[in-house]
């Protein structure tokens, strides 16, 4: 009896993948080929199978403890509601996260009741199941499947991309409606479950294998089934490396007509105006509806517009670093963390400009260390006022250093630091009390700040040339996130940029143009030389009358941790070297970037790839310097398998592994052991790294020992236990040894994790890893360290996120103050949340105050029911 719920798993699991698969194919997600569909359709019926087949053998257990009873069918209804209990409590709290219901009086009892009401019908429903599939089962299995397509349907026409609970929930019951519909109709006789099992292992093999070799379909995986990807999550996959086409070259180039010569003028005055997070879709001059702009609006209907601008990474540091370096200053920084590279307002003062800045201290939030020259030297401006400070007061100091300094020729930077999160909303600028009404109205108070600058400088010169940009945008949900610094969606990425230059007809360029165009432009303008490693593009011949055709445009380049962008024309690919997968957008019928076409066209997909290969292989041919490592300390091009592991691409730990076992130069296998075990855990990688282990120099057999205990070998981690007990080791080492023993579950290494978090501020990504690892250890030496290091604004909501996890309630008063006072939202959800897993009912009363004192309807709700669940352990 019980093997029937195991081939009810299977059965039911596949026509569930078919169903989950064939639904989404026929909603029109993009366009796919009949082949790809039906490769899609195969692999996730596989994948849901497999997955059906191991929740049968669950069941099977459960029903094997509950035959024995006395009153086996009620234990029976008691264990579904055990089972479904985790997910309905999960979901009828997450009913109230939204911020409208998170304003319902007492909701958390609400959620309760709910959760109790469902449970309670999964009980009776358990029982009432039984007794129709006896007497009714082709009645009950046809209503069961019908419920699963509804669920299917529901999945992927109701509130698409929002509420990932939901989603999950719906993918579940979409699953388990199948299985529970094929119950009644199958039967557990051995042979034929024997087969069944076998052809889902199978299939399921042949699904992983096909994901593992075509990124392409491990996107539509993820991105058009529901229950697969859901089955995906919890599989390890290891990627190969994908072959690219070759890049598309100018062939014609030769031939086109040159580009027309800029304007001059060399002895302008310079005003830069960059706005923090200002999307370029919330400006008027741009579309917006809103009367955001309106000082930025009149100097854009007289000067040249950029459309498609786009910052080289969605946070400041970063941003404003390319943009006043002309250096794609993320891999720069990643490839020579100590090289400094020239900034433009050195170039400047060499020729005689005054240089004046006027910024905040957040422009240094972000990997402060590889920036620690410029913020020693103030991006070498001579004149700076660096302080947070109100938008019209800015202003004020601007105007007095002009009267102060009187200067023949400056170059004035000032950054308005307003619509960054957290949101206020100014008297005389209110559209609402949302977070995005809030959003506009710090808008609208910077411009009217900005129209006040604007008219003093144009009165002073009236032939300043004045620039107005933002370091980066802000997303609003409109890809499941919020403010900044995670993705290279538009939102987040695209900014505005007009550059009005008097004497110069306003016009408008539509192709895409990066901030660190700006600095070559601007030296060609005044007529100064450029540097040769300035890789931006001097905009001059689009500033011209009339000006260059936008399809000469070269493409935009963008970065932020792992995740690289390319934008040529009205093409966008966004591609995660990590996982080594990309998404293709045309952002001329997709300006929202929801349709994926890498499998529509996926010619012109590779061939942005091989484009954005080029790009990276670029930055060591520009930088002699950055070229220089462990594997070639003096300089010169470094094996390829080094250069494309230094900038964190996954996919050349295949190389990296050959070169480690290879007959090449010591060093050379050095670094390639070190960037095996720094990049992320490959298993493909496993026997090179074994066989390693054992290698006769010692620099190289630490490293190994380090990758292989990392991925499980476990006659490697008594060596990576001495390293970590050596004091004398490479710090390096040590901690990456720390890191593989966590991996296990090995605490050893604990306080060599703590010690490296005072000395990893240059490394964002090692920090975070070393952060997950102390709260997944939840070893409490490593409360002190992580509090100590919280009023630190770079990964300080994982390291909330992990004081929850190690429950020490010696963190209680830290959570605390977070909740109550810090700046960001999503740190504060996660301090109530942490609070929550403490369990002590005696801080729910400090947790409910917090939540009355808040204003942001996501923080209540998470305040709100972290103070529930506290309560709930007590009763």
């Amino acid at each position: 009896m019980n093997a029937v719920w195991i081939m009810a798993g299977l059965v039911g699991g596949a026509i569930a993948g078919l169903v989950d698969a064939g639904v989404n194919i026929a909603g029109g997600i993009g366009g796919m080929s009949v082949g790809k569909a039906l490769r899609l359709i195969a692999l996730s019926a596989s994948l849901v199978a497999a997955a059906g087949g191991i929740g049968g053998v669950a069941i099977a257990a459960l029903a094997r403890l509950t035959e024995g009873t006395k009153h086996a069918a009620r234990w029976a209804a008691v264990a579904w509601a055990l089972a479904c209990a985790p997910l309905v409590v999960y979901d009828a709290f997450s009913l109230f996260s939204g911020p409208r219901a998170a304003r319902i009086p007492a909701h958390g009892l609400i959620s309760v009741a709910v959760a109790g009401v469902i449970l309670a019908k999964i009980w009776l429903g358990a029982r009432v199941y039984s007794r129709l599939a006896e007497r009714f089962p082709r009645a009950l299995g046809v209503g069961l499947a019908l419920a699963g397509v509804g669920a299917a349907a529901a999945n992927r026409w109701v509130l698409p991309r929002l509420y990932g609970w939901f989603h999950v929930t719906l993918s579940v019951l979409t699953a388990v409606m199948f299985v529970l519909a094929v119950r009644p109709r199958v039967r557990g006789a051995r042979r034929p479950l024997l087969a069944a099992a076998f052809l889902a292992a199978a299939g399921c093999a042949g699904a992983l294998h096909e994901l593992r070799t075509s990124q392409v379909m491990r996107y539509v995986a993820h991105e058009r089934t529901a229950v697969a990807a859901l089955v995906l999550r919890g599989v390890p996959l290891s990627w190969q490396t994908r072959a690219s086409a070759p890049a598309e070259h100018q062939t014609a180039e030769a031939v086109l007509p040159p580009l027309p010569v800029g304007p001059r003028r060399s002895d302008a005055d310079v005003l830069l105006i960059t706005i923090d997070a200002l999307r370029a879709d919330h400006v008027g001059a741009n579309g917006y509806k809103r009367a955001t702009t309106p000082n930025i609006d009149t100097l854009a209907a007289g000067a040249t517009r950029f459309t498609h601008a786009y910052a080289q990474a969605p946070h400041t540091s970063f941003s404003v670093a390319s943009m006043l370096t002309g250096k794609y200053f993320a891999t720069m920084a990643r490839l020579a963390p100590g090289e400094r590279h020239e900034p433009l307002p050195a170039v400047l003062r060499l020729f005689g400009w005054r240089t004046a800045a006027f910024y905040p201290p957040a422009v240094f939030f972000i990997d402060s260390q590889k920036l620690k020259a410029y913020a020693d030297t103030n991006f070498d401006f001579e004149y700076v006022k660096f302080e947070y400070i109100d938008a019209n007061r800015r202003v004020d100091q601007v105007l007095a250093y002009y009267d102060e300094v009187k200067a023949h020729r400056a170059f004035v930077w000032i950054h308005f630091f307003e619509p960054h999160e957290p949101y206020e909303r100014h008297e005389g600028f209110s559209f609402g009390g949302s977070d995005i009404d809030r959003y506009d109205s710090e808008i609208a108070y910077t411009d009217a700040a900005v129209g006040r600058l604007i008219a003093a400088a144009r009165k002073r010169n009236p032939n300043t040339v004045i620039i107005v940009a933002a370091d980066h945008g802000e997303e609003f949900d409109e890809h499941g996130g919020r403010y900044h610094g995670s993705t290279l969606y538009d939102e987040q990425l695209r900014v505005p940029l007009i550059i009005s230059i008097p004497g110069i007809a306003p016009h408008v360029v539509d192709g895409p143009v990066e901030l660190l165009d700006i600095a070559p432009t601007l030296l060609n303008l005044l007529d100064i030389p450029v540097p040769v490693r300035m890789r931006g593009t001097d905009l001059g011949p689009w500033l011209a009358v009339p000006p260059a055709p936008s399809s000469r445009l070269p493409p935009a380049f963008a970065e932020v941790e792992d995740k690289r962008t390319i934008v040529a024309g009205t093409d966008k690919l966004l591609c995660d070297l990590h996982w080594d997968s990309c998404a293709y957008y045309d952002l001329a019928t997709d300006p929202r970037e929801q349709h994926n076409l890498a499998e529509a066209r996926p010619d012109r997909a590779a061939a942005l790839r091989a484009m954005l290969d080029h790009w990276l292989d670029g930055h060591v041919r520009f930088e002699p310097l950055a070229a220089k490592g462990a594997s070639n300390p003096k300089g010169g091009p470094p094996p390829r398998a080094i250069e494309r592991g230094r900038l964190g691409e996954a996919q050349a730990a295949p190389e990296l592994a050959a070169l480690m076992t290879s007959d090449a130069p010591a060093w050379q296998r050095h670094e390639a052991a070190q960037l095996l075990v720094v990049l992320p855990a490959r298993p493909e990688t496993a026997a090179a790294l074994t066989r390693a282990a054992g290698d006769s120099d010692r620099e190289v057999a630490d490293w190994a020992s380090v990758g292989a205990a990392r991925l499980g070998d476990k006659a490697a981690r008594p060596r990576v236990q001495a390293i970590v007990a050596d004091a004398a080791a490479d710090p390096n080492l040590r901690v990456r040894a720390a890191l593989a023993l966590a991996t296990a579950g090995d605490a050893a290494g604990v306080p060599v994790l703590g010690g490296a978090l005072d000395h990893c501020e240059g490394d964002v990504l090692l920090c975070r890893a070393i952060i997950i690892s102390l709260g997944k250890l939840r070893d409490r030496r490593a409360v002190p360290v992580l509090i100590q290091h919280l009023p630190e604004v770079q990964n300080r909501r994982e390291m909330v996120e992990a004081l929850g996890e190690i429950g020490d309630p010696a963190a209680a008063d830290a959570l605390l103050e977070r909740l109550r006072g810090d700046e960001y939202v999503p740190v504060r959800i996660a301090a109530a949340k942490a609070l929550a897993k403490l369990g002590d009912a005696h801080l729910a009363g400090r947790v409910d105050e917090a939540a009355r004192k808040e204003r942001e309807a996501t923080v209540i709700a998470a305040a709100r029911a972290a103070a529930t669940a506290m309560r709930g352990k007590t009763n």
